[in-house]
């Protein structure tokens, strides 16, 4: 086993595979996939396929991989549909949820479909320094 503090870092050439603050190159990524395919990734793993495809083009390792997506592009909706529509939307977020689904073809997920008519359980909105009071209040201390 290697630690760390054992390599002689002025020997080691630290190499980034991709700049994470180039927004447009993610969103070329994201579109290339959802043009190609139809599918729509969440941002994650838009990140996620846009760093493996600059590893490949700066290795030439074409070792088969799977990039596993965890997150929803539904709890990214107005980050996915800027990526696929090229714009900023100030729709009301179940409008653009209901887009997401006629673009994608996907079913809305059921717990976003839940949120869509529950009861709101907390509307409490205060300034910073009233938060400890805030808090309080509600834990009925």
């Amino acid at each position: 086993m290697i630690f760390i503090s054992q390599i002689d870092s002025s020997s080691v050439e630290f190499k980034p595979i991709i700049d994470f603050t180039i927004r447009n190159f993610v969103i070329k990524s994201f579109n290339e996939i959802f043009d190609k395919t139809g599918y729509v990734i969440d941002t994650h793993t838009a990140v996620a396929a846009s760093a493996y495809k600059e590893y490949r083009k700066n290795t030439n390792d074409e070792t088969v991989s799977v990039i596993v997506s965890t997150a929803s592009p539904y709890k990214f909706t107005r980050s996915v549909l800027g990526a696929i529509e090229g714009k900023k939307s100030d729709e009301e977020d179940f409008v653009l949820i209901d887009r997401l689904s006629e673009i994608s073809n996907m079913q809305i997920p059921k717990a976003v479909e839940d949120i869509r008519n529950a009861k709101v359980l907390h509307d409490t909105v205060c300034e910073i320094d009233e938060m400890k009071n805030e808090i309080a209040k509600f834990l009925s201390l």
